[in-house]
């Protein structure tokens, strides 16, 4: 009888504590159709498995590079995916974040996939000059005819921090007699191709269907930054890496050039709990994710907390979780 009385008060002290409460998570993404929305929506399924049952997560389908850092810093999602360069910018308060600086912005793993800045130049423009690399066209203060994405894309703030190194920027490039030309991306390779346009840069993944279409359709080159214009991009969060060979059609060397990166950010105020846990998911789903979506591969979870990955502090809750693994000391 003692020990069924036992067993009973163990039953009945079981009972009242309470189940893990439910949460609901609001995760920034792009619009459909988009790869950053076929990346949430993959990792919204495999994270609703590792949340308290009858927990759920909504995918923003809306947002970006640019919008997703003060997203996440209003309140408007929990967790976003966004760049590591636009992070940076938004954390320090920079370019178009200038007045709505996003401090309380946290990592929890980065280096997701490839994302590069892509400078292409018109080979018609580089045997008419001899300028076959955009420090040459800056340097010499060349009548070029640019041409990149409007603005809301990463890509004419990344362009804004290349010619800033020479001393160049929209402006001065109208004065030398050239011209700038900001179309949507699907327009840039007609541009390229009729002649209207000598040197285009762009922030994009490996095989981007506008580049491939240029590549194939005009007679272009990708061309490398320097070494020093990379060395100071790396300060305003665009990390220096390497585009290999093969990635682009008719690229068949080694391209040197930033990586504006892509990492998924919290509020700094996500409970360290649930940071940690999301941290952990994602870190250990790579497999599924890649299986769902190859252009992952490039992710190592080993090396998620590291700046160049990151860009900004990573939150307390993900700290946990890489020392934990013995990757982050």
């Amino acid at each position: 009888m003692k020990r069924i009385a036992v067993a009973l008060l163990v039953l009945t002290a079981l009972a009242v504590v309470p189940a893990a409460a439910q949460v609901g998570v609001k995760f920034g993404a792009m619009p459909i159709g988009s790869s950053w929305y076929v990346y949430a929506a993959s990792y919204s399924k495999i994270l609703e498995r590792a949340l308290p049952p009858g927990s759920s997560i909504e995918v923003i389908p809306q947002g970006g590079g640019i919008a997703n850092p003060l997203t996440v810093s209003q309140g408007k999602a929990d967790v976003a995916l966004a760049n590591v360069a636009t992070s940076r910018w938004a954390y320090d308060g920079i370019e178009m974040y200038e007045g709505r600086q996003a401090r309380n912005i946290r990592a929890l793993a980065g280096g997701l996939n490839k994302v590069f800045a892509v400078v292409i130049i018109s080979q018609d423009f580089i045997n008419k000059t001899g300028y076959d690399t955009v420090e040459k066209i800056l340097q010499n203060k060349a009548a070029v005819r640019f041409v990149c994405k409007p603005e809301g894309s990463t890509a004419p703030p990344t362009a804004r921090m290349i010619f800033a190194q020479y001393g160049a920027s929209f402006d001065t490039i109208k004065s030398w007699g050239g011209s700038v030309t900001q179309v949507s991306g699907g327009q840039i390779p007609a541009l390229m191709r009729e002649g209207r346009a000598d040197l285009w840069i762009d922030v994009v993944p490996p095989n981007h269907p506008a580049v491939t279409e240029g590549m194939l359709t005009a007679n272009l080159k990708i061309v490398s930054l320097s070494e020093s214009t990379i060395k100071a991009l790396g300060e305003k969060g665009l990390y220096g890496d390497t585009i290999e060979p093969g990635s682009f059609p008719k690229q068949d060397q080694p391209i040197r050039t930033v990586n504006p990166g892509t990492v998924i950010i919290a509020n700094e105020n996500m409970s360290n709990d649930m940071a940690y846990l999301l941290t952990k998911t994602i870190c250990e789903s790579k497999a599924e994710m890649v299986e769902a979506n190859p252009s992952i591969k490039p992710f190592v979870p080993e090396d998620a907390w590291k700046p160049e990955n990151t860009g900004i502090p990573l939150h307390p809750g993900a700290i946990r979780y890489y020392r934990e693994k013995g990757w982050m000391k």
